[in-house]
């Protein structure tokens, strides 16, 4: 028998501590990467900046998939806890890139994965801002810096978690 007496003494917030631990540790679970990203270093490329505005006291994780179509390879892009986190990168440009966003707060959670269609020599800027409740992405196309335009993104998220193909 365990003799759960010794834990009597947690206090709530000693147990909060454990469970967000917790949620990071089964977040980085759920989201094996095979490393951190590589920018291309030759082709056609478009520049990306990422601005993750997480919920206060959140943890996230910002991946690229290398087989954008099946969702295959994960790549650690951005990973971060509870602060805005500014990146800079290159996207292999006239092909899909798909990416996946974790964050953890408490005993909530948000999983997206989504693609767009990156054209060469265009700069992109993806945005999220999450609070308890929402979590928003958004990606505008900002090239031309007097008429930035928002970024069409396909939602590859099927159930509140899995990527579902692309359809061709």
């Amino acid at each position: 028998m365990i003799n759960l007496s010794r834990f009597a003494s947690f206090q709530k917030s000693q147990i909060k501590n454990i469970l967000s631990l917790l949620a990071v540790t089964l977040l980085s679970a759920a989201c094996v990467t095979t490393g951190p990203y590589v920018a291309p270093q030759s082709g056609a490329v478009a520049d990306l900046a990422v601005r993750i505005t997480a919920a206060k006291g959140s943890s996230f994780i910002l991946n690229i998939y290398d087989d954008a179509e099946s969702c295959s390879g994960a790549k650690s892009l951005v990973d971060d806890a509870g602060k805005v986190s500014i990146t800079a990168t290159k996207l292999a440009a006239n092909k899909w890139t798909t990416f996946a966003y974790y964050e953890v707060q408490g005993n909530s959670s948000c999983k997206v994965n989504f693609s767009f269609f990156p054209r060469a020599d265009h700069t992109y800027v993806l945005d999220s801002e999450t609070g308890r409740s929402s979590c928003h992405l958004r990606m505008v196309d900002a090239t031309d810096l007097k008429r930035m335009m928002v970024v069409p993104m396909t939602n590859r998220t099927v159930n509140g978690a899995a990527c579902v193909p692309l359809k061709k």
